[in-house]
């Protein structure tokens, strides 16, 4: 499938850099989408822990689905005592965040505005599942940081 990012440049606000690639095991692309699927027609969000982050070469080891309390089909908001629960969770078991996921249950799998505005962790990589084409979820990876926006091009693995 070609994306607005790839089909002749970078999508509106999207900076064009060279990024290595996010190492994302085939299981847990395949949970990304089973879980945005299990959310529609709301968008679904979770967290995916890591060794470490991705631009220091860390790779994720596990999806966690959580709850979107906004239970809106544009937009989510992860529920506050599951992020608390799952953060002292990563902390003892000395994982961080390597992933923040969301689906988008009508549009490209690219940050909107607002999710660009209440991007938080920079270290952490955006994964975004769209369903605009049900036949054919895509599953694309961003750094967000400071309000600016990079693609990194993600390698399924097995």
């Amino acid at each position: 499938m070609v994306s607005e990012a790839s089909a002749g440049g970078p999508a509106p606000g999207v900076e064009a850099q060279v990024i290595p690639p996010a190492r994302l095991p085939r299981a847990l692309r395949d949970e990304l989408v089973a879980w945005a699927r299990a959310g529609y027609p709301n968008e679904a969000c979770g967290m995916l822990s890591g060794t470490g982050a991705h631009e220091r070469g860390g790779v994720p080891i596990a999806f966690h689905g959580m709850t979107n309390a906004a239970a809106s089909p544009y937009r989510y908001l992860i529920d506050a005592g599951e992020q608390l629960r799952l953060m002292l969770a990563f902390d003892d078991a000395d994982q961080v965040v390597w992933g923040i996921f969301h689906s988008h249950v009508r549009s490209a799998a690219v940050p909107s505005p607002t999710d660009i505005g209440l991007a938080f962790y920079p270290d952490a990589l955006y994964l975004l599942c769209s369903l605009a084409d049900a036949d054919a979820p895509d599953v694309r990876a961003w750094r967000i940081r400071d309000g600016r926006v990079t693609e990194v091009p993600i390698e399924i693995e097995g």
